[in-house]
């Protein structure tokens, strides 16, 4: 991470929060948000936007981030919350609930993209905060690593999808087998093509 925006925000000893979501551009399983509350000054070298990380690495940065953190969380927006609300009202819904869920309070909450909405915390929006922020990016290892090994115990639970494999998301093979099989039950009926082979049907 060539850009740390968390050093200009950093008040003395006042801790910074973290948040991003993961999943919002899948069409089967929730949308995750992760929040984690860094100790001022922390460094963990590698860590960057999770999308640029390998799985090995984000799953050995996810253990790093887990141990130096004061405090992590997790929030779950699942796909029937997603086709009721829609996806981002969904994401800042399971943003709250991972902040919500912190045992530390932070001084400040930085989101990957916009504030978030009905927060009770100081929050600022971070345009591509996931590269500028490191606590940012933090959050969003741990919901990357978090939501794949759901995707993957969803696979089990609905074989045929290659869940384990795209999580969720409109890879050519996905679409094959969205065709082939029909929408599973985590599939969310709002999203094309789900909704498409919906309305064929």
């Amino acid at each position: 991470m060539r850009v740390n925006l968390d050093r200009r925000l950093e008040r003395s000893s006042s801790p910074l929060c973290g948040v991003d979501e993961v999943g919002r551009g899948a069409l089967a399983g929730p949308v995750v948000a992760a929040a984690v509350v860094m100790p001022p000054r922390t460094s963990i070298p590698g860590v960057d936007d999770s999308k640029r990380l390998s799985p090995a690495r984000r799953e050995q940065l996810s253990r790093a981030i887990t141990r130096q953190c004061l405090t992590w969380a997790i929030g779950l927006a699942s796909h029937d919350t997603i086709d009721r609300v829609n996806i981002r009202q969904a994401s800042f819904l399971a943003m709250r609930r991972a902040v919500q869920r912190l045992s530390v309070q932070p001084a400040l909450v930085l989101a990957d993209g916009w504030p978030i909405p009905g927060l009770a915390l100081p929050c600022r929006g971070v345009v591509h905060g996931d590269r500028r922020s490191f606590v940012i990016a933090c959050a969003s290892i741990l919901a990357k690593v978090f939501r794949d090994r759901l995707m993957q115990r969803l696979d089990h639970v609905y074989p045929g999808y290659g869940l384990a494999q795209h999580k969720g998301y409109p890879t050519e093979e996905h679409l094959y087998q969205l065709r082939a099989l029909g929408p599973s039950p985590v599939h969310r009926r709002t999203f094309e093509p789900v909704r498409r082979h919906l309305a064929g049907q």
